[in-house]
């Protein structure tokens, strides 16, 4: 029995959208692409990224390897993440992020900014890997996340 036409193109058009994007482990906020859907959401200091920002990130009073293990500890506390890319050299961290319900996969990469001596700030970057909407997810992901790692201690 062969499959309908229809059903190939419905298959063929699911595909497509994951074919457009970068693999998760290339994820580099500072130098990403913007899918053009309403589904992701990148917070970076202004000029520090190729793409449109759609929120400023802060400076803050940390060396760049502190700022690090701080969005490492933010992660490690965050449910149904796995951090795919734990890279100290170049200041990169990508996670993805299950959904609770239906198991959806949401990819975030984070890229520490050296400002200075004692400064630092970061690039976030977060998409579905599905579909076209994605609610308000990845937006409220990282205000809830960047509000996390400022919380912290130090």
């Amino acid at each position: 029995m062969q499959p309908h036409p229809t059903a190939l193109l419905w298959l063929a058009l699911l595909a497509l959208p994951a074919t457009l994007v970068a693999a998760p482990l290339d994820l580099d906020p500072t130098r990403v692409e913007r899918t053009g859907r309403p589904n992701d959401r990148l917070v970076c200091p202004p000029g520090a990224c190729a793409a449109v920002a759609d929120a400023a990130a802060p400076t803050l009073e940390l060396p760049a390897d502190a700022l690090l293990e701080r969005w490492r500890r933010v992660l490690r506390t965050q449910p149904r993440v796995t951090i795919l890319l734990d890279e100290p050299l170049g200041l990169r961290l990508v996670a993805q992020q299950r959904s609770r319900l239906w198991g959806f996969v949401d990819t975030v990469a984070i890229r520490v900014l050296p400002q200075g001596p004692g400064r630092s700030s970061f690039a976030a970057y977060s998409r579905s890997e599905t579909g076209y909407w994605d609610l308000g997810v990845n937006a409220q992901r990282l205000e809830s996340w960047i509000a996390a790692l400022l919380a912290e201690p130090g």
